[in-house]
């Protein structure tokens, strides 16, 4: 039988965590109808004020709240609207008329994570000898040269994925991916437009069809099972 000083230690015990929990519980309640993580739509664009009208929609609201002007979605449905940049950089007239390699511009492409944009330095590299009489973009791209202060040409971000996902472009061009798999006929656009969601669903699916080089051999069906893999994407 268990002695009684023991018993009388144990009942402290009990009695004291008893207390330590009821106290602990006490500092940390909140109200009932507040959630730790609640359910519905986040803001994860930068806070900016804007005068919203007294006539404005919810739609209108939504959109003026969560997408203030200037900034750009390049995630997502794929917007109607057509994005405008600062110079009308036409790819059909270079990868389609001239049939420039995609990577003569976006050379970080097969060697990193990011395609990139070329600096303006590698555009003037063929038009620094390139006649811009008449030609009002060409004259847009020489006076950002010409400006002489070294800052890049604002291009504005056509695809972008968020920060919590990772996307390595180099193991999808070395892997046999083809630009227009993700980018669409970029050779047949003038500017450049989203034309695919770039959303979770719409990677996995490529992921569960697109073929894998041999070098995989027998292991490919586990290499197709590691491209499902939460892990994968974000690391």
């Amino acid at each position: 039988m268990r002695s009684l000083p023991g018993v009388a230690l144990v009942f402290a015990l009990v009695t004291a965590l008893g207390v330590v929990a009821g106290c602990s519980t006490n500092a940390v309640a909140k109200p009932a109808d507040e959630e730790i993580f609640p359910i519905g739509s986040k803001n994860l664009a930068p806070n900016t004020i804007v005068d919203i009208p007294m006539s404005a929609s919810p739609l209108e609201i939504d959109k003026m709240t969560f997408f203030p002007e200037g900034l750009s979605v390049a995630v997502g449905d794929v917007p109607a609207e057509v994005i405008t940049q600062p110079i009308a950089f036409p790819h059909s007239k270079h990868a389609k008329d001239m049939g420039m390699d995609c990577q003569y511009c976006h050379s970080g492409a097969r060697k990193g994570q990011h395609a990139g944009v070329p600096p303006t330095q590698v555009c003037m590299g063929c038009h620094n000898v390139v006649a811009s009489d008449g030609r009002p973009e060409l004259e847009k791209l020489k006076a950002f040269w010409a400006d002489g202060k070294g800052d890049p040409i604002p291009w504005v971000k056509v695809h972008d994925l968020p920060d919590f996902v990772y996307f390595n472009h180099k193991r999808h061009v070395l892997g046999g991916v083809q630009c227009q798999e993700c980018h669409g006929q970029v050779q047949e656009m003038g500017v450049d437009q989203r034309v695919a969601s770039l959303k979770m669903g719409w990677c996995l699916d490529c992921h569960a069809q697109h073929a894998l080089d041999d070098s995989y051999g027998t292991q490919q069906e586990l290499r197709r099972s590691e491209l499902k893999d939460c892990w994968t994407c974000h690391k």
